[in-house]
């Protein structure tokens, strides 16, 4: 009979529950209100809410399981997990949120971009509780940071727009902005096929009637991307495709220089030869002043935009190509604290601003080496006046044979090149 019991509950929930609109979540907290809030969620009649698992601070509660779920460790491997369940949000109980503040928990996983959600008391929701969204404003202790939507629509509506690296982090927020600025299409490349179908059902969701192209590929593939180029005919360029894993590219230092110094130069060439109005690079702040293989390598793929800048003005090409270096969203950089959807509206911002060969850095403040702009949250990077003959000579030796060199000695290449230019341009 217990046994019969359990069975028409489990069918109960099944039936109850709207797979179509469903939200896998993590509960932090195992014991007392953390299964609480599971069993209120199961039992509720608008649950759009699906407990993949629980989190806890207690080591002897790792591993075991409950309500069907495994109870996982808040360690470095919790964001794996996270991702293998394919969970983007959090959902903890009010004191429990408290401790989560801080201890700086919070803002890690708002940081990874995922949402963290509470429930009020259990004394006022005892009808059908009702979950609230927990924003980073809540925590960052300031007020959100505004942009100038109707300037960067003026730029964007009607427009046919190309996003490289779409289904990433950052690709996926611009993406996820432009759509809401009324352009004629958009046209989402990347190479990475699953999480680029999960943002095109995303806006088939939220953006109807909005035409938009996905286009498996890679951006170091020149055939393949002129092709895109050739057929499209995007009007903007957004380039965020790169590789950005600190610690693994200083093992694949060739693959770095494939994709972050290649794959842009690439794009770059392509928005020139087809005419593109405006190329915004996007670079980040390991760039400024390198000291590993990514860094090394988006510092010369930085370098070969400022060289075919030059050229284009000589030509008087109408193409614009600048760099936006995206700074890092963790909280041990107060500097550049900010959500990445903060750091994706003043890329869009900055399109306003783009000059040739120009460099643009997010900080609060004056800092050495920038320059202020008309936009208080957008400084510009005095760059180096590079040779495009002698940047494409560089590159091209530096990847001669790459594929067979040891990852140091691709190391010291890049180093060598960056000191060769540097030096070059403090004795100009």
């Amino acid at each position: 009979m217990a046994c019969l019991r359990i069975l028409v509950k489990m069918l109960h929930e099944v039936l109850s529950f709207d797979i179509r609109h469903c939200v896998n979540v993590f509960i932090y907290g195992f014991r007392g209100t953390g299964v609480n809030i599971a069993k209120s969620m199961r039992v509720s009649r608008n649950n759009h809410y699906r407990v993949c698992g629980f989190i806890s601070d207690e080591p002897w509660m790792i591993g075991k399981h409950t309500m069907g779920c495994r109870v996982y460790a808040n360690d470095k491997m919790l964001f794996e997990h996270l991702k293998r369940k394919n969970v983007r949000t959090i959902i903890a109980s009010p004191d429990k949120l408290v401790d989560l503040e801080q201890s700086g928990i919070v803002a890690q996983m708002l940081a990874q971009d995922i949402h963290v959600m509470t429930v009020p008391p259990l004394s006022d929701c005892l009808d059908d509780g009702i979950i609230k969204d927990i924003h980073i404003e809540d925590w960052l202790r300031r007020e959100p940071i505004q942009v100038d939507i109707r300037k960067i629509a003026a730029y964007v509506e009607g427009h046919r727009i190309l996003i490289t690296g779409a289904a990433g982090t950052v690709g996926r927020e611009i993406v996820r902005q432009l759509a809401a600025l009324n352009p004629y299409q958009l046209i989402l490349v990347d190479q990475a096929e699953s999480p680029l179908y999960d943002i095109q059902l995303e806006l088939s969701d939220h953006w109807k009637n909005l035409e938009v192209r996905v286009l498996v590929a890679d951006v170091t593939n020149y055939t393949r991307m002129e092709a895109i180029f050739r057929e499209c005919m995007p009007q903007l360029v957004f380039h965020a495709a790169a590789y950005k894993h600190v610690a693994m590219l200083e093992d694949y230092a060739s693959e770095a220089i494939q994709v972050n110094i290649l794959g842009t130069k690439t794009v770059a060439d392509l928005s020139v030869k087809y005419k593109i109005k405006k190329c915004m690079i996007i670079s980040t702040d390991h760039a400024f002043c390198p000291v590993h293989a990514m860094g090394y390598s988006k510092c010369l793929a930085e370098m070969y935009v400022q060289g075919l800048s030059r050229k284009v003005v000589q030509e008087n090409s109408l193409t614009k190509l600048f760099v936006v270096r995206f700074s890092d969203v963790y909280p041990d950089a107060p500097r550049s604290l900010m959500t990445v959807s903060e750091a994706c509206q003043l890329i869009l911002e900055t399109g306003n601003l783009g000059e040739n060969g120009e460099i643009y850095v997010f900080e609060d403040d004056a800092v050495e080496d920038t320059l202020p702009t008309s936009y208080e949250k957008i400084r510009k990077s005095k760059g180096y006046f590079i040779d495009y003959t002698m940047i494409c000579e560089q590159i091209n030796t530096l990847t001669e044979n790459n594929c067979m060199q040891d990852s140091a000695v691709i190391i010291n290449k890049m180093k060598k090149i960056i000191s060769y230019f540097s030096e070059s341009c403090a004795d100009a």
